[in-house]
């Protein structure tokens, strides 16, 4: 936060970051980033308080920082008012397993698929614990995510990865985690699965915990990062945090300051990476595709990490493939936010435009990185949601 802190003044109450406000768009009495995010963040500093009860309404995807012209921190700022929050009851319960989804998962994974049958029958008492009873939550898996297995002169001779698996690969998709590990493999890359836990971005209101996450994420990636090792993430709400939010967290220790941007510096997604070696001409592309009509959803926190749209371009590159931009705004999912009651409503209003881009254009598929986005995308549409690599992974099958 220092560096944000010296950059308060810069807010010119322009507005920009309020016309990007998901939020605000279907809620015309949400005070905004602009209110809730530096103007807060100067009463707070006085001692004073005002307007905590909204900013725990705020999706946190970033798009308002993103937009600002004098890169003033808002999300930040919102994010450190979330830290400042007082709850109590049920929410106070219901939000710290939450912020822990490393936590649930190591839990539901031992005892799949017991777990899953349970948190099924369980979803018409789940209101009583502030959760919506409309949805449902995503099945546990069973079996462990595992890295290339290859000899020791193999490791030696081959470029190597340290995959960031993030909770929903680790503990509910390990598939998927499969399936970009081939893809991995093929490019010739020898692909190690990081000892991480949650990167820490579920628990931004719980500055303790998100800190925590964060240091012990950071040692267990060192020693390969040091050694040369891109790291890779498929989510990309990890791939936001790990290059955004983790070079912001230790101003006061210089160590873990320094290998946040280390680490920063050398984080990739998935979709990144395809794109280096397609330009490189490294990547073999398919070259007789049947016909098939995509849909690709643009999430929020690749869109914060300013790098394009890397899978976009990828899928466009492969001759048969017709792939539409639904640039649709915002799912309203954000992780948790949607599977919260008081907010599952306004989580399904801002999902609107896409439900609808979705229907009008009706694709073969439906594409998207983040894991929450293709949650949003199967409970609002009747379409089934992948991750990019699955589709191109069955593509190369063909």
């Amino acid at each position: 936060m220092l560096k944000d802190k010296l950059n308060i003044d810069g807010c010119l109450k322009c507005s920009y970051c309020n016309t990007v406000c998901p939020v605000l768009k279907v809620r015309p009495d949400y005070p905004g980033p602009k209110k809730l995010g530096s103007d807060i963040e100067r009463f707070r500093r006085e001692g004073l308080s005002f307007g905590e009860d909204w900013v725990d309404y705020c999706l946190g995807c970033g798009q308002c920082s993103l937009v600002c012209p004098n890169q003033v921190g808002v999300s930040e700022y919102i994010a450190e008012a979330k830290a400042h929050q007082e709850k109590n009851g049920i929410k106070k319960i219901r939000d710290y397993v939450f912020a822990r989804p490393a936590l649930l998962g190591k839990m539901s994974t031992m005892t799949a698929p017991v777990s899953n049958s349970v948190f099924k029958m369980a979803t018409a008492l789940m209101p009583i614990g502030g959760i919506t009873s409309h949805r449902t939550f995503p099945s546990y898996a069973s079996k462990a995510l595992r890295g290339s297995v290859v000899s020791k002169q193999e490791t030696d001779q081959r470029k190597q990865i340290l995959l960031f698996p993030g909770c929903f690969i680790k503990y509910n998709d390990p598939s998927l985690g499969e399936t970009a590990i081939k893809i991995l493999e093929r490019a010739g890359y020898l692909v190690e699965i990081a000892q991480t836990g949650c990167c820490g971005l579920p628990a931004i209101a719980d500055k303790k915990e998100s800190l925590t996450d964060a240091k012990n994420n950071l040692l267990a990636m060192e020693d390969s990062v040091t050694r040369g090792s891109r790291v890779v993430t498929l989510c990309t709400s990890c791939g936001y945090t790990l290059k955004s939010k983790y070079t912001k967290l230790f101003p006061d220790n210089d160590r873990l300051g320094k290998l946040a941007d280390m680490i920063a510096s050398n984080t990739y997604d998935l979709g990144e990476l395809m794109v280096e070696l397609l330009e490189e001409g490294k990547l073999k592309l398919p070259m007789n595709t049947p016909p098939l009509k995509l849909a690709y959803h643009t999430p929020c926190h690749l869109k914060a990490q300013g790098i394009g749209r890397p899978w976009f371009k990828v899928l466009k590159s492969i001759p048969g493939l017709e792939v539409v931009d639904l640039d649709a705004g915002c799912c309203g999912m954000s992780g948790t936010y949607g599977f919260r009651q008081e907010k599952y409503d306004i989580s399904m209003k801002i999902g609107e435009n896409l439900f609808k881009a979705i229907n009008e254009n009706i694709p073969n598929q439906v594409v998207t990185e983040c894991a929450t986005c293709r949650m949003q995308i199967e409970h609002g549409t009747k379409f089934k949601a992948l991750h990019p690599v699955e589709v191109f992974a069955q593509i190369l099958s063909r």
